[in-house]
C-alpha cells in the first residue's frame, strides 16, 4: 500500500507518463530529486514501481492494480456523500 501523498502522487505520475526519470518526477510533482529517489525506493520495495536503469522508473502491474483500487473506492464515496445529501 502507498502510505504518503508524495508517494501517491508519484505513481499517479508514473502512470501518466512514465515511464520517467527521477528529475522529471520531481519535477512533475514539485519536490527535490533527492526526496523523489527515497520516495522510489519506498515504492520499490513495496512493488509498485521498479527501476528501468539510469534513475528511470515505470509502475508495475501491482501499482496500477492499487490505482485502480483507489479509484474504485474513492468513486464509491463519492457516490455515498452525493446520495447523503440529497436527504
Amino acid at each position: 500500500m502507498v502510505g504518503s501523498q508524495l508517494q501517491r502522487s508519484i505513481l499517479v505520475t508514473l502512470a501518466d507518463s512514465g515511464p520517467l526519470y527521477v528529475v522529471d518526477i520531481a519535477a512533475a510533482v514539485n519536490e527535490h530529486p533527492l526526496t523523489i529517489e527515497q520516495a522510489c525506493n519506498r515504492l520499490h520495495e513495496a512493488d509498485v514501481i521498479h527501476p528501468i536503469g539510469c534513475r528511470r522508473y515505470d509502475v508495475t502491474s501491482a501499482g496500477y492494480q492499487q490505482l485502480t483500487d483507489v479509484k474504485q473506492m474513492s468513486s464509491r464515496s463519492d457516490v455515498r456523500s452525493k446520495s447523503e445529501g440529497r436527504s
